[in-house]
């Protein structure tokens, strides 16, 4: 694989890959929170909440620009013809590349990663935003980071089968590469169980309310302001397919059991 301005694209990969293990257990409550909840501290406990959605930002931000480098030295190849899109681009990228982020980018509802990229902003840094923003601006820049995530790993494995390195060089790429795509698939499944329909954030992530308030049992309320669906989906989209159930709102039995499992939970995503 050959070195680039901004790297070698195969270190890039595995850097995306570091990133996605921070990130998946970013996914399951922390210590802090379960300390919180044990104090009742119901200001502790939104704190520590709010700094791991932080968390799963900048882990998610970091996984968009490892791979956005992965693939960026084609980009230096291509002939200047993208005007404007190619200006905000973090690094120029192919034709192709840069239309799949593009759309990517705008189905997950963060058209304007790149520029905030270019730019050098902190994607949900910002310690005055409320959790009911902070919760979908992670869940929704954690799913286009995983889904780009294998865009680029398979982007990096089908380019080494091209190059002319040894043996060595292509099994690394491919146990890479590989490793890379199994962990976004694992961490997709997990992201997967957030409720996006669900009415507070906490009832988002799967996990219990701040101490003090009251225990909804109600179904999710559905914000018919736009079309909108339980699960990001994201699985099934990194797998080519449709899940027949992402529009369906789970009853509060489910919800229940739902929040026991996340909050019981450790990290539950291994490294390969």
């Amino acid at each position: 694989m050959p070195a680039t301005r901004n790297g070698n694209p195969l270190t890039s990969v595995d850097n995306v890959r570091r990133s996605l293990m921070l990130l998946g257990a970013l996914l399951y409550p922390l210590s802090d929170e379960r300390a919180a909840q044990d104090n009742e501290d119901a200001a502790g406990y939104g704190e520590a909440v709010a700094a791991r959605m932080r968390g799963v930002c900048a882990q998610a931000q970091a996984i968009l620009e490892n791979a956005l480098k992965a693939f960026s030295h084609d980009g230096a190849e291509a002939k200047s013809r993208r005007g404007r899109r190619k200006a905000r681009a973090a690094g120029g990228l192919p034709d192709g590349v840069q239309e799949e982020v593009d759309r990517i980018l705008i189905e997950c509802d963060i058209p304007d990663a790149l520029e905030w990229l270019r730019r050098g902003t902190s994607i949900g840094g910002d310690p005055g935003t409320p959790l009911e923003e902070l919760v979908p601006l992670a869940a929704r820049t954690a799913a286009a980071a995983l889904r780009l995530s294998v865009v680029a790993a398979n982007h990096v494995e089908l380019s080494s089968a091209s190059d002319n390195g040894g043996d060595g060089d292509a099994e690394r790429a491919t146990a890479v590469t590989r490793g890379t795509v199994r962990t976004a698939q694992r961490i997709a499944r997990v992201l997967d169980e957030w409720d996006m329909l669900a009415d507070s954030p906490t009832a988002i992530i799967g996990c219990p309310p701040p101490p003090g308030s009251a225990v909804d049992g109600a179904e999710p309320r559905p914000d018919r302001s736009k079309e909108r669906r339980r699960s990001l989906g994201v699985a099934a989209t990194l797998a080519g397919e449709e899940s027949a159930a992402a529009g369906q709102a789970p009853g509060s039995t489910t919800r229940r059991m739902r929040t026991d499992s996340v909050w019981s939970a450790g990290g539950a995503v291994r490294r390969d």
